[in-house]
């Protein structure tokens, strides 16, 4: 029974990957940051402001209520995916939702049903989620944002530790991240990001 759930959810997960998003030119692209619940300011702040400045196309939406297709109830928090698929629905061709919340997520890695994350984005999707709820250092709030839009945009895990597309591996390592490396920089750059 076990597996049969796990092999939904994987068939579910790759259904909401959008291929066609990979096409897609950053300055074209209009960034919609949808606070999920009760979101402290700062965070909305901090995510508005940097994707602004990489996009110029940012736009903070009105807050909604976490759905509850999402919450999974043994561990108290909401899959990632489930939050993901819904925000991909709402998303037209030339947008990115980017869904910020302060709960815990979760997704489906490897031998684990439901592992926790700071956030999830399909390569390369229509919408991704960031979460604060396991962050150490709140002022790495971004690196968590532009990672996941990097996803977004097409770029995979980056193998240099000071790059913001380096994978957290189950941990959290904002504080060595600097800056994309030079090149997923140029990947951006050629999407239209200013970086």
């Amino acid at each position: 029974m076990a597996i049969r759930i796990l092999a939904i959810l994987l068939l579910l997960t790759f259904a909401g990957c959008d291929n066609s998003a990979d096409n897609r030119k950053g300055s074209d692209t209009h960034i919609i940051i949808l606070p999920l619940g009760n979101v402290d300011e700062n965070y909305l702040k901090e995510a508005y402001d940097n994707i602004q400045q990489i996009s110029g196309q940012a736009e903070l939406h009105a807050a909604v209520d976490m759905p509850d297709m999402a919450f999974y109830a043994p561990r108290n928090r909401y899959r990632a995916d489930s939050l993901i698929r819904w925000m991909s629905h709402q998303a037209k061709p030339n947008e990115i939702y980017v869904g910020v919340t302060m709960q815990d997520i979760s997704t489906t890695k490897g031998e684990y049903a439901d592992f926790g994350v700071m956030g999830l984005g399909y390569c390369p999707g229509r919408a991704c989620v960031v979460s604060s709820y396991r962050l150490k250092n709140k002022k790495n709030f971004y690196k968590v944002v532009i990672h996941e839009l990097g996803h977004n945009m097409g770029l995979q895990h980056c193998a240099d530790s000071t790059c913001f597309m380096r994978d957290a591996k189950g941990g959290d390592p904002t504080g060595e991240e600097k800056a994309f490396c030079k090149s997923c920089a140029a990947y951006l750059q050629k999407k239209g990001w200013k970086i």
